[in-house]
């Protein structure tokens, strides 16, 4: 018993050590044009487990999880909606999750992730370029990507509601 338990530290308490759950204070943005307009829009509620070391890109990792009943465009109505069935449903798909694949460095103080992201019931891997700066023990990432809510089945075609949404992350 005493072995399974050390093999099992051994294991499992490097990890524990090296990963870090953060909340940020930075909400998730987004942003679509509706009708020529650009809508703007946060997610606040949402937090991340970061595993990653510049120097062992292949054993790094970093999973994300957002919850998009903290959505914020400004206008509580349109919020219930995208909220509602025909977008997020978040009464039954409470979060969207984000998991790493694989990293490669593309410059300095850039990577470029492949991650899958799941969104209602449907998961896409989507390629995440980011910037990663480190100064003593503050790390900070950013990312840009753009997705197209039909591939998530988020709403219809539509001749007013863009396709492309665009998400920033900042942690």
């Amino acid at each position: 018993m005493m072995k399974k338990l050390l093999l099992f530290l051994f294991l499992v308490l490097p990890f524990c050590l090296s990963a870090q759950t953060i909340k940020p204070d930075q909400p998730i943005q987004f942003k679509i044009k509706n009708a020529g307009i650009t809508v703007e829009g946060t997610i606040s509620d949402w937090e991340v487990d970061v595993n990653f070391d510049v120097k062992k890109l292949t054993q790094s990792n970093i999973r994300g999880a957002a919850n998009p009943a903290s959505m914020d465009t400004g206008i509580k109505l349109r919020d219930k909606h995208l909220q509602g069935r025909q977008y997020f449903h978040t009464e039954k798909f409470p979060l969207i999750n984000l998991t790493s694949k694989s990293f490669k460095a593309n410059g300095k103080n850039a990577f470029i992730g492949i991650f899958e992201l799941q969104i209602r019931d449907v998961r896409r891997e989507v390629e995440i370029p980011f910037t990663f700066m480190q100064s003593g023990k503050h790390r900070k990432f950013k990312g840009e990507f753009v997705i197209d809510r039909l591939d998530f089945g988020l709403g219809e075609k539509s001749l007013v509601l863009s396709d492309e949404v665009k998400v920033v992350m900042e942690f």
